[in-house]
């Protein structure tokens, strides 16, 4: 008797179920109706605020199309996002704007420009610190000395956009005359190099000795590769008054008493052939090659205790404001300095690739492959060591280049010099 309750009540609800599934379709379509929603209009995202990003830069005529016409490519890819960019100004009279501009309240939202402005823009309080915003992705697409070319005071306060480096630039026709077949790469090989190839009026190296920013820079390539630093680790005062420092200054020094490096120079040494290897960048390696059809061959600068080389660079710089403009000026930096897009700008402008991204992808490559002397550029920048970004750098600069000349004219030796460099920078620093 109960099973037959049980069955009876198990047919009712059954068919009850059946009554509410013919609620939902009719006989003729199929019992399954999931695929209506499949064929429903998309629901259109909510339409994103428009937002416009200032940008002052001071890139030439040449440069300002090429940029413009990446801007509106991003524009297209991006179009709730306007970036009004202008020219405002060159050289340190853009710094002389923007610091009025900040006085003001009237500064961009974005700024191309020096990393040596980097201290005195940090003191506004409207710099934006990067370092705290970028991604692990972008951060980790930058060398690491081309990153802490942004670096103030343990933070990142500017993402390089352009860099060139200094590598070494030889004659060919005079290695192969003596007999040399590949660059020097250590301290020892380039000691070597030079002798060999000095001869009457011709020397194998030049290391500049006048009291300017080229003197130093070529010089401070030295200290790096001795593990030497040009602050102390607090920045407080300089940080090569050690053995690094003092190596690198006897090193250098050397070669010119012992007569592998002139002492005197035209105009450009290696162009009239004074010298047979030079310290200097991708865009006079670019001239001799293609300007002056010379026999030229590129390579790394030589090392000791490791690689390193010295790096100059421009750098973008953001103010601080609403958090949409803010997020749209951090995008549009990223994809300026990443991938396809960077590769281009470097290309057209003739500066060298900062993101590893750009430097291997298919489009510099290619670009690599009828220009090697750029290729290796490139992979010397990543070997790159920035000049420290601080307002008592130019004063510590002339300081090091006007010692190296006393010491090389002998109007003192290494360790007075140093003694000099020491005693004019604790003036400095005080």
């Amino acid at each position: 008797m109960k099973k037959r309750v049980l069955a009876l009540l198990l047919a009712s609800i059954m068919i009850l179920a059946l009554g509410l599934s013919g609620c939902t379709s009719t006989a003729s379509e199929p019992a399954a109706a999931e695929p209506a929603a499949e064929t429903s209009e998309p629901v259109a995202e909510p339409a994103q605020e428009p937002v416009e990003v200032s940008f002052w830069h001071g890139y030439t005529p040449e440069k300002t199309e090429v940029l413009d016409e990446l801007i509106a490519r991003y524009e297209a890819e991006n179009q709730n996002v306007t970036i009004n960019a202008r020219f405002v100004a060159s050289g340190e009279e853009m710094l002389q704007k923007v610091q009025a501009a900040l006085l003001s309240g009237e500064e961009p939202n974005m700024l191309w420009g020096y990393p040596t402005w980097t201290g005195v823009l940090e003191s506004s309080g409207k710099l934006v610190n990067l370092g705290q915003v970028m991604d692990s992705e972008w951060k980790a697409d930058l060398p690491e000395g081309i990153l802490n070319a942004g670096a103030f005071k343990g933070d990142i306060y500017s993402v390089p956009i352009e860099a060139g480096t200094l590598y070494l630039i030889y004659n060919k026709d005079m290695f192969a005359e003596a007999g040399i077949e590949n660059p020097p790469t250590t301290w020892n090989e380039l000691y070597e190099d030079a002798k060999l190839l000095t001869k009457g009026e011709q020397y194998g190296v030049w290391l500049p000795i006048a009291p300017n920013e080229r003197t130093t820079w070529t010089w401070e390539t030295f200290l790096w590769q001795n593990k030497g630093e040009i602050l102390n680790s607090d920045g407080t005062n300089i940080g090569f008054n050690n053995v690094a420092g003092l190596e690198a200054l006897e090193f250098y020094t050397k070669v010119i008493q012992d007569g592998y490096a002139p002492t005197s120079v035209g105009q450009d040494p290696f162009i009239d052939e004074q010298v047979a290897m030079v310290y200097a960048t991708q865009g006079a390696a670019n001239a001799y090659i293609n300007k002056f059809e010379m026999n030229v061959g590129v390579a790394m600068l030589p090392g000791k205790e490791k690689l390193a080389t010295g790096l100059g660079s421009n750098h973008y710089f953001m103010f601080k404001s609403d958090e949409a403009v803010e997020k749209a000026t951090l995008d549009f930096m990223k994809w300026m300095t990443s991938g396809d897009n960077h590769a281009e700008w470097a290309i057209r402008t003739g500066y060298l690739p900062v993101s590893d991204s750009a430097r291997t992808s298919e489009r510099y490559q290619s670009f690599g492959a009828e220009n090697s002397h750029m290729i290796e550029a490139a992979k010397a920048l990543t070997y790159g060591v920035a000049r420290p970004p601080i307002e008592e750098y130019p004063k510590v600069s002339n300081v090091i280049s006007a010692t190296i000349e006393k010491i090389v004219y002998g109007e003192m030796t290494v360790e007075e010099g140093m003694e000099k460099i020491q005693k004019e920078a604790d003036s400095i620093f005080k």
